[in-house]
């Protein structure tokens, strides 16, 4: 469907990462020559009528400026839209549609782990979610139809709301470039630009979000890990208890007691335990994207004849990341999972990362290793790759 993503000329990758990622919005024309969505806008209604998938619609100009209604949809909700003013939105299509998944490889040159999903948009005639910002990076990819984008590069820090709707619509906005994406152009923008697109005419829109975890977010997951790991179990005693001065006093040395159990705990943990528990919470799925293990499970041979029968195995919705632990050893995640290869298994876990479909060839001079074999039919009872049907 799509190829290596095509820069300007005289912009490599690495200039991208330099000079413009986080810096300032870029437009970029014809970056994917010949792309064609393999959805249509009737498919992706048909997702959004799906339990499980999450998708909204976006109405403008009824008895409030912006309405928002959530699905899983029935047929008869679009039946009754208007002409016009109108977006259907449904998140992570790359991870219920492996076609849409493969246009993440144009983005190549990005971290794994950074790449959250692909959003896609379809809007009637001037339909738009309104003058806005993102907290993430995001490239606006335009699949079918034109969409004029409404551009102030300078970022919007704690810029008020429009209060009393259901989006975060800006209240104020000045757009100070402007530009009409067609097939196959790209716009990037920073975190925290103010954009706004507006369909001319139908017209479909990916978006490729980045993953920027929140830091409160992240502290509480982190502190929640430790406190199940870490803080000791049972209650407070006091065997030495002496006869209080002030009855109602709280003695320092109790709160210090207390205070050194609560830190030992959670400070105790090196840097090899953040890592492994940082590369776990990265690939947690959401509820509604949980694999499902396979039933009833197959073992290593079984897995083994049906690669060499079909040829190719394929990573489903699941995020695959690994880190290096030191001494050789490797720690893999998938779906909040984690697992160990060691003996200079470095290149397998790179593979089973870097590549949604891995052929037969690829993995031939792995999966002779029984380690590797065993891990490689782990990850598919567990419902991490499929076999072609």
């Amino acid at each position: 469907m799509t190829g290596r993503l095509q820069l300007p000329d005289g912009l490599t990758p690495e200039r991208f990462l330099g000079e413009v990622w986080q810096r300032q919005p870029l437009l970029l024309r014809a970056a994917l020559p010949g792309f064609r969505s393999p959805l249509s806008p009737e498919e992706l209604a048909g997702l959004a009528c799906e339990s499980g998938v999450e998708a909204r619609l976006v109405l403008e100009g009824g008895t409030r400026p912006w309405e928002v209604r959530h699905g899983p949809f029935e047929e008869s909700d679009f039946a009754g839209l208007p002409d016009s003013h109108w977006t259907l939105l449904v998140q992570d299509v790359d991870k219920l549609v492996p076609e849409v998944a493969a246009l993440l490889d144009a983005f190549a040159f990005l971290p794994e782990w950074r790449l959250d999903d692909i959003m896609i948009s379809y809007a009637e005639d001037q339909g738009s979610v309104g003058p806005h910002t993102d907290t993430y990076d995001v490239f606006l990819v335009q699949a079918q139809g034109r969409r004029r984008w409404r551009v102030d590069p300078s970022p919007a820090q704690d810029a008020p709301y429009l209060p009393g709707l259901d989006l975060r619509i800006l209240a104020r906005f000045e757009a100070r470039e402007q530009w009409v994406l067609e097939p196959g152009d790209i716009l990037y923008l920073p975190p925290g630009v103010p954009h706004w697109g507006i369909a001319e005419g139908p017209c479909m829109t990916w978006s490729v979000g980045m993953r920027a975890p929140d830091w409160r977010e992240l502290a509480t997951a982190w502190y929640d890990w430790l406190i199940t790991e870490r803080v000791p179990r049972g209650r407070y005693r006091d065997p030495d208890l002496q006869l209080p001065q002030h009855r109602g006093e709280i003695p320092a040395s109790v709160a210090g007691e207390v205070r050194r159990v609560m830190e030992t705990a959670l400070s105790g943990a090196d840097d090899a335990a953040f890592a492994a528990w940082f590369g776990a919470h990265l690939t947690e799925p959401k509820e509604n994207l949980e694999p499902i293990p396979r039933e009833p499970p197959c073992v290593p041979v079984e897995l083994l004849g049906a690669l060499e029968r079909q040829g190719r195995i394929e990573r489903g919705p699941s995020r695959l990341l690994f880190t290096q632990a030191g001494s050789g050893e490797v720690l893999l995640f998938a779906a909040g999972e984690t697992y160990r290869l060691s003996g200079g298994r470095l290149g397998f876990a790179d593979l089973l990362t870097g590549r949604r479909t891995l052929t037969l060839a690829q993995l031939r001079p792995w999966i002779d290793d029984p380690v590797c074999l065993d891990l490689l039919c782990t990850l598919y009872n567990r419902g991490h790759y499929e076999l072609p049907d």
